[in-house]
């Protein structure tokens, strides 16, 4: 199950102030330098009113900050345990061997996803996926080759798809189209894109869903999409992180939409499977 602080991080989303936003990045972002701190170290650290931190805990529901401070430290010491773990294993490697460090953190994040995304959460951005009309995939700077992944799947599917990517404009001029019988599918991650705020507005007014992936900034992302597939990609001190774990979430969407819309889904293959006939043998 999804942590007790990014379960209510989740559900406050839209009451956090641009400098509740910047305290939770930075705590996100710089957890094992930050975590230990008091709130007012908290504050002068990253520069915000001393009374901040304490704010933000009983936004979130807790009684003040040492209470927080206890949930995230208790959640970066069961992570801790992962990676150690998984360290071990690769103990006998001699040292500078970037590829089996790299392997031991995907790893370790890979098996933290089953504490933070539950497979209801996955079957319902499957099942929005399979019934909408017509599917937008949002993505700007380096998560545009997931969103091409996610695009050229869903096409195998027969599902029609439509990438926002590029300048806002850009991004504004395919969203002219959208009805309220379709879906954006939002991939972002360590920060929010420009374009993200007025594109959701669009998809609010618009009636459509919306089910944004991304790392554990997309919990603090506003306006809140319907669904929120949000699970941290390696260490989260790296400034190097792979797309692994966007890629697995995306990966178990589609496996799970081909599972539960078994006919519709294999249906749509096997028609592909004869116009690559066709188009090889014309």
């Amino acid at each position: 199950m999804p942590s007790d602080f990014l379960s209510r991080l989740s559900q406050s989303a839209e009451k956090l102030t641009e400098t509740d936003q910047k305290m939770v990045s930075a705590l996100l972002d710089r957890r094992e330098e930050l975590v230990f701190l008091s709130g007012p170290q908290l504050a002068e650290r990253i520069e915000v009113h001393g009374a901040a931190p304490t704010r933000l805990a009983q936004k979130l529901g807790y009684k003040g900050f040492p209470e927080l401070r206890g949930a995230l430290q208790k959640e970066m010491m069961n992570a801790q345990d992962t990676a150690r773990r998984m360290q071990r294993s690769v103990r006998s490697v001699e040292e500078g061997n970037h590829l089996s460090r790299l392997i031991a953190s995907e790893v370790a994040a890979l098996q933290n996803l089953d504490a933070l995304i539950v497979q209801p959460a996955i079957d319902q951005a499957a099942d929005a996926i399979f019934s909408a009309g017509k599917v937008y995939i949002f993505a700007q700077g380096h998560a545009q080759s997931i969103a091409q992944f996610l695009s050229r799947k869903l096409e195998r599917f027969g599902k029609a798809t439509t990438l926002l990517t590029g300048r806002g404009r850009d991004v504004a001029e395919r969203l002219v189209s959208m009805s309220s019988g379709d879906v954006v599918v939002a991939l972002a991650f360590n920060t929010q894109p420009l374009a993200y705020e007025p594109m959701m507005r669009h998809v609010r007014a618009t009636g459509a869903g919306s089910i944004l992936i991304s790392d554990l900034f997309g919990l603090v992302m506003v306006p809140e999409p319907d669904l929120a597939l949000a699970a941290p990609r390696g260490r989260s001190s790296s400034k190097f992180q792979t797309p692994i774990v966007p890629y697995a979430i995306v990966s178990a969407i589609l496996l799970t939409m081909a599972a539960r819309h078994e006919e519709e889904s294999i249906g749509a293959l096997e028609k592909l499977s004869r116009l690559f006939k066709d188009f090889d043998n014309p």
